[in-house]
């Protein structure tokens, strides 16, 4: 399921990660460990169908393991991931103890609601455990735990609780899934939108409008970004040929990708891969 779960990016005996990013992707996405968004720059941009968070500098937020979600960053912004499986840390300290939907129903995700006091010492910790896993000194891995296990802790008793909450996951969250896990292994086939409608077993006007409210994009839209997505990652990566590329990547024609690829990124195909890669062979 490529580019939408995110399951084997992390060691699997040591499943965490701290990283400055600036490229949010803009797919939705989902992975089984914990998230820690905090914006060191810029503004950034948070969708979980149902819900949006526009992040300030030195805001965060936290995302739920299973929970599909995507970033959507402005210019210039950098912000911290920190990413870690639940049993980092002792499991039962999380609500459910299991790989998804672990965080408590009813906190506050957002440290835009939470005391300034704990954002601070939440900014600490994200600082602390991305020094760790920048630096690697002897030791670093019983701190990074140490780390998470203050993270956890602060997450059980400080971070102020609401009646509205998270949403329980049902359904739908199921159903989406399925969509995106379909349109990833199928996107370099001619899929259409009845084709999706059909696999997933809904009407396909209906089938439209879920996928638009729990997307925030067309059907047509974010297959668009998807194929864009591969296409940016063949140009950079690899010495094949647009017309390699364009196939790889799902597009029709070649003269469909150009224009598409020059409307979203403001280049060519080329130019975009001697601008990433030093003049790279096209």
């Amino acid at each position: 399921m490529e580019a939408i779960y995110q399951g084997r990016i992390l060691r699997s005996d040591f499943p965490f990660s701290a990283e400055l990013l600036t490229d949010g992707g803009q797919l939705y996405h989902w992975h089984d460990e914990l998230e820690l968004v905090c914006v060191k720059e810029g503004m950034v941009e948070v969708v979980i169908p149902g819900r949006e968070y526009l992040l300030q500098t030195g805001q965060m937020l936290l995302i739920d393991s299973g929970e599909v979600h995507c970033l959507k960053n402005h210019p210039e912004a950098r912000w911290l991931s920190v990413r870690f499986s639940p049993r980092m840390v002792e499991p039962r300290l999380f609500e459910g103890g299991g790989s998804q939907a672990v965080l408590p129903l009813n906190i506050l995700r957002c440290s835009g609601q939470w005391e300034e006091p704990t954002a601070g010492r939440f900014r600490r910790l994200a600082e602390n455990l991305y020094a760790e896993a920048n630096a690697q000194a002897p030791g670093w891995q019983v701190a990074v735990r140490g780390l998470l296990f203050e993270m956890a802790l602060m997450i059980q008793r400080e971070l102020p609780q609401s009646g509205e909450g998270m949403a329980r996951r049902d359904n739908r969250d199921v159903n989406l899934k399925k969509t995106l896990s379909f349109l990833a292994e199928n996107y370099t086939r001619d899929i259409s939108l009845k084709e999706c409608a059909d696999v997933m077993g809904f009407n396909m006007n209906y089938f439209s409008r879920f996928f638009r409210s729990h997307t925030g994009i067309h059907f047509h839209q974010y297959l668009t970004a998807l194929r864009l997505q591969k296409a940016q990652q063949l140009l950079l990566t690899t010495g094949l040929p647009i017309t390699e590329v364009v196939i790889r990547s799902g597009f029709q024609n070649a003269k469909t990708f150009n224009r598409v690829f020059k409307n979203t990124y403001g280049c060519s195909p080329r130019e975009f891969r001697r601008g990433g890669t030093d003049g790279g062979q096209t």
